[in-house]
């Protein structure tokens, strides 16, 4: 039987057994389509590290969606760059009943650069095809290869992607050279009948009957309770450059040498140029706020996707030149400044998002999808948003706070974790004189503190903004207070200060309600109303998380018209629980004005799920009291 002969057959018989496999609804399990968009009814998973800079991705799934909640699970998106390539990749659409209705072969997918839109340039290059629903329900089939060069990283197993999609079989398989040093980590395996078979060469993992999770509010994540397999090799490549690492000193220290050291190519000039800045400066902190005050207002963000698979930073002098960088280029520059400054910096690689990740630090490997600068100290190291023009130096914020990250010096790597603020610190201080009149309408002023988290959310949502931008956001944020409009609002990034001010003159018509005997009736908390009561969730599977604790603090001093009188004033309250503390008084300082002060203080931290209706419970007492109302009235 002839070569050819015998890769015709395979060929074959490939699509006979793809014809032969049975895409009808009929065969699905009932107990995996309850409160399911999708199920899953098989995702294979093969990867082979055949040498250190070889490796093959063989993937193939077939997706049952029931709405278009799970459209998404029908796009199939490939990258590829100059390191690696995709040497086949095949879908197939079937109805309800099974019958093919849609073939797409490797050509019918669109081909574009992966850049976005502040990306200058790139080598990575993506396939997406997208297919559009006539009717449900309707499975998808795909398969592809990948010749990959990229081993530095191996893909993992997350048999659990998404909620409310039901799994009838995952599998993944992993071959490498017996004389690799693999390492792996196996998460949140409890409770799950996972088949696992391990031998030299050869991990493989599987697991069936996976009924549809559903999603709960403030959960932590899949992540952190569904399993999960990461995998690393201590001999790896990454296009061009060969490594070999057994821990992460070692692995920082390739880091350092291979990717890092040669970029530095700065100028004669800028050198004299950063030094003649700093050299009456003693104190190297104060040196430090120089040179990133010199950097925001020289430098730009803008994605480069280019280099060493994405994780070599433009050259020093090109940032110099240009005036912008990624975040690789933007924080080695100004490390590199750092170190002409005579202070110490090191580079730091992160999973950066409001959402928790630590590197796992059990598998050395390249993690992270983010970089920023360390300045060690003793107690409380210094971290430098290097992509930022707004943030204040040593600003802690939300984006990469409270998480284990890699830490990479010329002796090598360490993993280390990052500070965050205590929950009183995430302040929000709101301090309002207002006057309440005979017609109902209100006019005041208010002056608007933030500080830590609460900085960043009130930074991003106002700083910059044109002034009718700024009066619409404003509008939105009190939106509880009908009628409202402003005469002035004024808003400062206080960076000294690491504080963002707000300072506003307002006015709201028919805010108090005249009743038919002409008394008033009006909601003492005009400017600051907490609402949210997480979704009630019955039956509940998994523990809850207050990712970051917060406090509020409001000051009112409230006016109100002559000829009227203050009916019974709410007698001061204080809550007390295990997720906080509430309080709130209302005190009489004369015949026409009150003065009430509120403070709310939510602590962070993991809970079990049976205290979930506990939290709900406190939350709903917070959204009652911050609805108070008191009657004036007329004498």
């Amino acid at each position: 039987m002839t070569l050819k002969f015998t890769s015709l057959l395979f060929v074959l018989l490939f699509f006979l057994s793809i014809k032969a496999q049975d895409f009808s609804i009929i065969s699905l399990p009932e107990n995996l389509t309850n409160n399911a968009n999708a199920i899953i009814k098989y995702d294979e998973y093969s990867i082979d590290l055949i040498s250190q800079d070889k490796m093959i991705i063989r993937h193939k799934a077939a997706v049952t969606i029931f709405n278009k909640k799970a459209d998404y699970l029908a796009e199939l998106t490939l990258f590829y760059d100059k390191g690696s390539s995709i040497k086949k990749v095949y879908m197939e659409f079937y109805d309800a009943t099974g019958k093919r209705i849609k073939k797409v072969k490797k050509s019918d997918f669109d081909d574009y650069s992966a850049t976005g839109s502040s990306t200058l340039y790139s080598d990575n290059r993506v396939k997406h095809y997208s297919h559009t629903a006539i009717s449900y329900p309707y499975t998808v089939y795909y398969e592809y290869e990948l010749n990959w060069r990229y081993t530095a990283f191996i893909p993992s197993w997350n048999p659990i992607n998404n909620y409310n999609v039901g799994v009838e079989k995952s599998s993944y398989s992993f071959t490498y050279p017996p004389s690799f040093e693999i390492q792996k980590i196996e998460s949140n395996f409890n409770n799950y009948s996972i088949q696992k078979k391990t031998s030299s060469g050869l991990l493989k993992y599987s697991i069936s009957n996976l009924e549809p999770l559903k999603y709960e509010a403030m959960s932590q994540g899949l992540s952190k309770i569904t399993p999960n397999v990461k995998i690393a090799s201590n001999k790896f490549h990454l296009a061009g450059v060969d490594g070999v690492a057994n821990n992460w000193q070692e692995f920082g220290k390739w880091i350092y040498d291979e990717l890092l050291v040669s970029r530095n190519n700065l100028t004669s000039e800028t050198v004299s140029k950063i030094k003649k800045m700093v050299k009456d400066i003693s104190d190297p902190i104060e040196r430090a706020k120089i040179i990133y005050e010199y950097v925001q207002n020289k430098t730009r963000y803008i994605n480069v996707a280019v280099g060493i698979g994405g994780w070599q930073p433009m050259l020093t002098n090109d940032v110099d030149r240009l005036g912008y960088g990624d975040c690789k280029a933007l924080t080695f520059y100004t490390k590199s400044l750092m170190d002409i400054a005579e202070v110490s910096s090191f580079y730091t690689v992160v999973y950066a998002g409001d959402y928790k990740k630590d590197i796992k630090k059990d598998v050395v490997s390249l993690q992270g999808n983010h970089v920023f600068l360390c300045l060690p100290r003793e107690k409380d190291s210094i971290w430098l948003e290097c992509t930022s023009q707004k943030v204040p130096f040593g600003y802690k914020n939300s984006f990469t706070d409270d998480r284990d990250v890699l830490l990479i010096s010329p002796e090598g790597g360490k993993i280390i974790h990052t500070s965050t603020n205590k929950p009183k610190n995430n302040l929000l201080e709101t301090t309002s004189t207002y006057t309440l009149k005979e017609n109902g309408d209100i006019q005041g002023m208010a002056s608007i503190n933030s500080f830590g988290t609460q900085y960043s959310e009130h930074l991003m949502k106002f700083e910059g903004l044109s002034p009718d931008d700024l009066d619409k956001r404003m509008k939105n944020h009190f939106s509880f207070t009908n009628n409202l409009s402003f005469s002035k609002i004024e808003v400062a990034n206080n960076k000294k200060e690491q504080r963002f001010e707000e300072n506003i003159t307002f006015s709201a018509e028919n805010y108090g309600v005249i009743n038919p005997d002409g008394s008033l009736i009006f909601n003492l908390n005009a400017l600051n109303r907490i609402s949210h009561i997480p979704n009630r969730e019955r039956n509940r599977q998994t523990s809850f998380e207050i990712s970051r604790g917060f406090k509020d603090v409001d000051v009112y001093n409230i006016n109100i018209p002559e000829d009227y009188e203050m009916s019974q004033l709410p007698k001061p309250i204080k809550i007390t629980s295990l997720f906080g503390i509430y309080s709130l008084s209302v005190e009489k300082k004369s015949d026409t004005s009150l003065k009430y002060k509120r403070s709310l203080l939510i602590h962070k931290g993991n809970y079990k799920k049976d205290l979930y209706e506990d939290y709900r419970s406190f939350r709903k007492k917070i959204k009652k009291l911050e609805n108070i109302k008191i009657v004036i009235t007329k004498i």
